[in-house]
């Protein structure tokens, strides 16, 4: 059918806990060709990264590849990944696996 696009297999690499302790990172298979993003949530964010000098701020400098949602769970990526895909984002959202 003209214009459909398929779901591009993916694993999700790393655990889901809660609270977040480490970013979860998703690996998709573009047909032979593996690439990655990450998931991060707020609370997570605010107690990893480097300090901005002389403050008790955290820095990220929000990377195409960082999706950040209000909670995580494998519906929620899966429903992301689903998103990005049908917008056609999703190769430029991810960055190749080396």
């Amino acid at each position: 059918m003209f214009g459909v696009r398929t779901l591009l297999p993916y694993t999700i690499d790393d655990a889901i806990t809660d609270p977040l302790t480490r970013s979860v990172e998703v690996t998709i298979d573009f047909g032979g060709r593996k690439r990655w993003l990450f998931f991060a949530t707020p609370q997570l964010l605010a107690s990893a990264g480097d300090w901005v000098p002389g403050t008790q701020i955290r820095l990220h400098l929000g990377e195409r590849h960082m999706i950040v949602v209000s909670k995580l769970s494998a519906t929620i990526i899966d429903a992301v990944r689903r998103r990005l895909h049908a917008a056609g984002e999703l190769a430029d959202r991810t960055v190749p696996l080396e």
